[in-house]
């Protein structure tokens, strides 16, 4: 019997901001930035985030919204985690991956393409690239917050790379066989353009405590 509390959603053509998709992260509460860790170590995760118009903001919030409402959940729906409103025009949001499932088991790393659907070959890119991804909404709770906060996470499943930005020297792409699970992403549009930025500039994430 299908699990309908998890719904697959496309999110397509977003600019993403701080990606951590190359290793597991966590934030450091002592240096105030995120460093690479263990995918074991507490508070692992792979993450991602990304800039949406307000009115596509509002639509999509409202499909997670009705998913919610969807799961007969007793608890009356609060938020979407890991959305923040920029301005007036402009809403993030924030999907994620943790390094361990509840069994403490490794998670595998997301699934990270390019736009001929091939594997990403670095997946260390940097914020300002651009592409699209699928996402899996599904209940969640932060019994931390007080009171107790009830609504949607996004967990990352799949994401298209169509512009890459890297702060190092790129890599060749190998040739791969296609995949039929990633249709969703439609037919190849071309390979993933690249671009570099100096490797002194300071990442603009350093003060996001994901």
């Amino acid at each position: 019997m299908p699990n309908n509390d998890f719904k697959s959603i496309m999110v397509r053509n977003v600019e993403f901001k701080w990606p951590r998709l190359n290793a597991t992260y966590r934030y450091s509460s002592a240096d105030k930035r995120s460093e690479e860790c263990k995918p074991t170590a507490q508070g692992a995760a792979y993450t991602i985030s990304w800039d949406m118009p307000a009115a596509d903001a509002k639509a999509f919030y409202a499909e997670l919204k009705a998913h919610y409402a969807s799961c007969n959940r007793t608890e009356p729906f609060g938020t979407v985690f890991g959305m923040k409103k920029i301005d007036d025009n402009t809403v993030e949001f924030r999907a994620k991956r943790n390094g361990v499932n509840r069994q403490g088991e490794q998670t595998e790393k997301p699934k990270v393409i390019d736009g001929m659907k091939q594997p990403l070959a670095d997946t260390a890119i940097w914020s300002g690239s651009k592409g699209s991804i699928k996402v899996t909404a599904f209940p969640s709770s932060n019994p931390q917050s007080n009171p107790p906060q009830h609504g949607i996470s996004l967990l990352i499943d799949t994401i298209q790379i169509t512009h890459a930005v890297y702060g190092t020297a790129d890599e060749d792409f190998d040739e791969v066989t296609l995949d039929a699970a990633l249709d969703d992403f439609g037919p190849a549009t071309g390979e993933t353009t690249t671009a570099q930025v100096t490797t002194d500039a300071k990442l603009e994430d350093d003060e996001i405590p994901f």
